[in-house]
């Protein structure tokens, strides 16, 4: 009869399987305490640098020492950070390389259903208004601003927008209603299709929360999409 065989951490065969340490979150700082009273001792510094310095592979606790680097502390991480990204570049054919894609700038809609209070791209219908602006972007120009980056060289359409504004806000949902549009979504499709297709950009979307059927049905349309996460600290649940 066969048995299922594990590998070890030292790449041996095994009859059972080893358990791997799950990743895990350094605990918060006790309440009240100092910046001096939570930061790593010089030596613990010294430490975790050196091993930066040589290369190795830092486990969660030495990383987040070195996140009090500060100083010349901080100036030895960047030189090893540097010499990780010289390497890593080389290896792959093309040292001292940096790529970067252009992109053009697209603020489909400043209105979002969300209140992110530190957020400084959202505004609310009424601010729009005073500015004599609408709800949207007109398709006209979308495609203007389109054109533009692409006479001046980039090679992608970087649209930004609020999270389903119309879920909130009934300027938005009468918006795309008068323009038959279900969604803000729908819209965003719209457009997508047209600058690639008129102006030859490719689009790279920013819609928010997005469910698997919405993504898939962007997904022909445009060739990246993104999401800015905040952090997974479970701490900040509610």
């Amino acid at each position: 009869m066969a048995h299922d065989r594990w590998v070890t951490h030292s790449g041996e065969e095994s009859g059972r399987p080893t358990m791997l340490p799950m990743p895990g979150v350094p605990a918060a700082p006790p309440p009240g305490a100092s910046a001096q009273e939570v930061a790593p001792s010089a030596s613990a510094m010294r430490r975790v640098l050196r091993r930066a310095r040589d290369g190795a592979t830092l486990n969660v606790d030495e990383a987040t020492t070195l996140l009090q680097a500060r100083g010349d502390d901080l100036a030895d991480l960047c030189s090893s950070a540097a010499k990780v990204r010289d390497a890593g570049l080389l290896a792959a054919g093309r040292p001292r390389a940096v790529t970067y894609s252009r992109k053009v700038f697209i603020p489909l809609t400043r209105l979002c259903r969300d209140k992110c209070h530190y957020c400084t791209f959202v505004t609310v219908p009424g601010k729009l208004r005073a500015e004599g602006r609408g709800a949207y972007l007109e398709p006209d120009e979308v495609l203007e601003i389109a054109r533009q980056g692409a006479e001046l060289g980039c090679k992608e359409a970087l649209f930004t927008l609020g999270d389903r504004p119309e879920d909130r806000w009934p300027e938005a949902k009468q918006w795309l209603d008068e323009r038959g549009y279900d969604s803000t979504l729908d819209y965003l499709r719209a457009m997508s299709i047209r600058v690639l297709e008129e102006t030859g950009l490719l689009p790279h979307l920013n819609p928010g929360v997005m469910s698997w059927e919405e993504i898939s049905r962007l997904k022909p349309v445009a060739p990246s999409m993104g999401m800015m996460l905040e952090t997974t600290s479970t701490r900040l649940f509610t």
